[in-house]
C-alpha cells in the first residue's frame, strides 16, 4: 500500500517502463535486468513524493510528473551533439573523460587512459566476473534499503549503469572529467544515468562532472534523473565537484550516496548554477572510524527557478568529523531550501560536526526554506549547526559605491565575497578558477 504521504506512479511512468522491459528481449535473464524489475516493483509500493512528506514539504514535483516524456535513444544522437559533448572537455583541466549524451555513456567520445583508473559498462560485464556480482549486490542492497523514489524510478528505467574503479594504492593524478551532454530539440526526454564508484584501498580521485545543454529558452524540457553511488574503502580519498547549468526548461534530480571506511576522505561540492527544478539528495554513511567527510554547495537562483539540496550524514561509529556548509544567492521569484540532517547515533562517541546554511536574498520576491537539523544520540561530541537568510546590507553597498563603483558592481563583488568561503574549499586550483568563472557569469545575469 502506498503511504499517504506519496501518489501512485502517474500511467504515462508505467508505460515508460513497461515498454523499455519489452524492448530488452535477450536482456532479461541478466542480472542488471533484474535492477530494473526490482526498481520498478519498488516504485509501484512507493509511489512519488508528495509535499505531505516531511522532505519534500517545500517541493512540488507536480510539474514534473504531469510530463510525457520519450526514453532516448543512441540513433537519434546527430554528429553535432558530438562535438557539442566534447567540446566541454576543459583541456586546462586535463585528464580522462567520460562522455553522456542525453544520458547514453558514449565509449567512442570517451577517453581513459590514467593507470589504475578502469571503466566498465555494467549490464555488458560478463556475470562471473567478480566485479560486475559486487556491483550487482551493491545496487540491490541500495534498492531494498532506499525509500528514495528517485532511486528506483532510476533502476526501473536505467539502460546501462557504469562502474568506475580505482584501483588500489593506486592516485589518479589529473581528474576525471564526466561530461553530461542534453539535446531535448525534438521531445521531452527523461534520463537515468547510473553511475557506481568504487575507490579501492588508498586511492586517490579527483572526479568533475559537468551537465549542460542545447542552450536556452523554449524548448523541450529533459527530466535528468541520476543516481550515483560512491564507496571509499579505507584509507581512500574521492573528491567528486559537480557543476549544474542546464536550461530553465529541465528538471535535475541528482542522487548521490557514499559510504566510507576507516580512515577514508570524502569531499563534495556541487554547484547548481541552472535548471527548472532541481533536487540534490546527498546521503554520506560513516562505516568505520577516523573518517573525514566534507560537504559543500553553493546556488544561484533566478527568475522562478526551484533548488532543493536534502542532505543526511550518518555518524554511526566513534572518532568521525564532518563538515557540511552551503551558500546561496537567490533573486527574480526563485526559491531555495535546504533540508539537512546529521544523526549521531549512540556509539559514535567523538564525533566531531559542523553543518551550516547561509543565504543572501536579492530582491523581494525570492525565497529560502533552510532546516538545518542534528539528531544526537551520544554524549560526548562536539556539534553545532546554524543557518542565515539575509539581504544585501545597504551600508556595505554604499561603502563600496563611495569607492568608486557603480551599485550593480558593488551588489556583485557582495555576492562574490558571499560565497567565498565554499570556493576556499577547492584545492585544486584549475577548478577553482573555473568554478569562480562560472559563478561570477552567473552571478552578472541576477
Amino acid at each position: 500500500m502506498i503511504p499517504k504521504y506519496q501518489t501512485e506512479i502517474p500511467g504515462h511512468f508505467k508505460d515508460l517502463i513497461e515498454d523499455l522491459n519489452n524492448s530488452l528481449n535477450g536482456e532479461k535473464s541478466k542480472a542488471f535486468h533484474q535492477l530494473r524489475v526490482k526498481g520498478g516493483e519498488n516504485l509501484e509500493k512507493t509511489g512519488f513524493p508528495t509535499t505531505r512528506n516531511e522532505d519534500y514539504k517545500y517541493t512540488s514535483f507536480a510539474r514534473v510528473f504531469n510530463k510525457e516524456y520519450v526514453i532516448p535513444q543512441q540513433d537519434a544522437i546527430t554528429q553535432e551533439d558530438k562535438d557539442q559533448c566534447t567540446a566541454q572537455f576543459k583541456k586546462d583541466i586535463g585528464g580522462d573523460r567520460l562522455c553522456f549524451i542525453n544520458g547514453i555513456y558514449q565509449p567512442e567520445l570517451s577517453n581513459v587512459t590514467q593507470a589504475g583508473l578502469s571503466v566498465h559498462v555494467l549490464d555488458q560485464m560478463n556475470e562471473a566476473d567478480q566485479l560486475h556480482n559486487e556491483a550487482i549486490n551493491l545496487w540491490e542492497q541500495l534498492l531494498n534499503e532506499s525509500n528514495n523514489s528517485f532511486l528506483q524510478l532510476n533502476a526501473g528505467l536505467s539502460k546501462n549503469g557504469l562502474v568506475i574503479e580505482i584501483q588500489k594504492g593506486k592516485e589518479i593524478a589529473k581528474p576525471l572529467q564526466l561530461l553530461f551532454y542534453y539535446n531535448s530539440s525534438a521531445h521531452a526526454l527523461i534520463t537515468n544515468p547510473q553511475l557506481l564508484f568504487l575507490a579501492r584501498e588508498n586511492s586517490r580521485i579527483t572526479v568533475m562532472e559537468q551537465h549542460v545543454c542545447n542552450g536556452s529558452g523554449e524548448k523541450p524540457t529533459v527530466f535528468a534523473n541520476i543516481a550515483e553511488r560512491v564507496h571509499v574503502e579505507k584509507y581512500a580519498s574521492f573528491n567528486h565537484f559537480k557543476i549544474q547549468e542546464t536550461s530553465l526548461e529541465d528538471f535535475i534530480i541528482h542522487n548521490m550516496i557514499a559510504s566510507q571506511n576507516a580512515n577514508s576522505h570524502f569531499y563534495s561540492l556541487t554547484a547548481d548554477l541552472g535548471g527548472r527544478i532541481v533536487r540534490n539528495n546527498l546521503e554520506v554513511h560513516l562505516k568505520e572510524s577516523n573518517t573525514n567527510t566534507e560537504m559543500f554547495g553553493l546556488f544561484i537562483g533566478k527568475d522562478d527557478q526551484h533548488i532543493d539540496n536534502q542532505t543526511f550524514l550518518d555518524h554511526a561509529i566513534p572518532h568521525c568529523e564532518s563538515k557540511e556548509w552551503y551558500k546561496g544567492v537567490l533573486a527574480g521569484k526563485s526559491r531555495g531550501v535546504f533540508n539537512g540532517k546529521v544523526l549521531v547515533r549512540q556509539d559514535a562517541q567523538k564525533t566531531n560536526a559542523f553543518q551550516q546554511n547561509n543565504t543572501l536574498i536579492s530582491g523581494s520576491n525570492a525565497r529560502m526554506d533552510s532546516k538545518p537539523q542534528l539528531e544526537i544520540y551520544a554524549d560526548d561530541v562536539k556539534c553545532s549547526h546554524g543557518a542565515t537568510i539575509g539581504h544585501l546590507e545597504e551600508n556595505t553597498l554604499f561603502y563600496l559605491m563611495s569607492r568608486g563603483l557603480n551599485i550593480d558592481e558593488a551588489g556583485r563583488l557582495v555576492k562574490i565575497a558571499f560565497l567565498a568561503e565554499v570556493f576556499e574549499s577547492v584545492d585544486n586550483d584549475l577548478i577553482k578558477n573555473l568554478l569562480t568563472e562560472k559563478v561570477q557569469y552567473q552571478l552578472d545575469k541576477v
